[in-house]
């Protein structure tokens, strides 16, 4: 995987009223991705200062599950290790931190995050302005445990239309995570030409898990429509849902 460039908001000068602008510390982390199982329980995750300051890290590993919204839902676990724990980069530095697994592969995939937090510096840097307010940045890296036999599958279900609101979930039946790169839903005619379409934004479902969406279908297009259809695609899997619209779909 490519490396992840990590600037922090440049908002919160503006927000607090405290300075005229704001200074942002910047690092990269490599792999932006962490994939662990039976034969490999452990990997490297490269961390380096892109300034000309030394930064102060903690990283910090919690078990992670989604909320049907899509929220992350994090807990403390013991189930991965990371080491170092604490580190301070120099400036341009670059540092590897390991990270292993202490529990089996199971049937299905475990999901976790490792957050890599910048801390405040230990003192001013002799460059500091009092008008500058530095912003430290916070990082989660997904870090996936598989299971001996990987199988990414999903579906589409629940659909329904009321007052022009398509609600719909879509659901990971498979043993790993997938991440959804287009939800696309479309609203057919009678000869089955799109009236309507609309891309939503896709992100990952967790093994187990569900999210779920709800779309607005126009006036116009909801008259029209005699059938919705949502077509879901990751890069392993693709599933797809239709229904007919119901006589009362598109009332007021």
């Amino acid at each position: 995987m490519g490396k992840a460039t990590l600037s922090a908001l440049l908002l919160l000068g503006s927000i607090l009223g405290l300075a005229s602008r704001a200074e942002a510390s910047s690092f990269t982390v490599n792999p932006i991705t962490v994939t662990l199982s039976g034969k490999d329980k452990s990997a490297l995750l490269t961390l380096q200062n892109q300034t000309s300051e030394e930064i102060r890290f903690k990283i910090l590993m919690q078990a992670w599950q989604q909320s049907p919204q899509g929220e992350m839902q994090l807990k403390n676990t013991k189930d991965i290790v990371v080491f170092p724990g604490l580190l301070t980069l120099a400036p341009n530095e670059e540092r590897k931190l390991r990270i292993g697994s202490t529990v089996p592969a199971g049937a299905a995939e475990r999901s976790y995050r490792v957050f890599v937090e910048e801390l405040p510096p230990l003192q001013a840097p002799q460059t500091a302005n009092k008008s500058e307010v530095k912003v430290l940045t916070k990082m989660g890296v997904p870090i996936f445990v598989q299971p001996a036999k990987p199988m990414a599958a999903g579906t589409v279900e629940g659909m329904g239309l009321a007052k022009r609101k398509l609600a719909f979930t879509v659901k990971n039946t498979g043993n790993v995570h997938f991440l959804l790169q287009s939800v696309r839903v479309k609203a057919l005619d009678a000869k089955g030409a799109a009236v309507f379409e609309k891309d939503v934004e896709g992100w990952y479902v967790l093994t187990g898990g569900t999210r779920v969406w709800e779309v607005e279908i126009p006036k116009d297009a909801c008259a029209k429509a005699k059938a919705i259809t949502v077509a879901a695609e990751s890069a392993e899997a693709k599933f797809s849902g239709r229904m007919e619209v119901p006589a009362a779909g598109c009332g007021p």
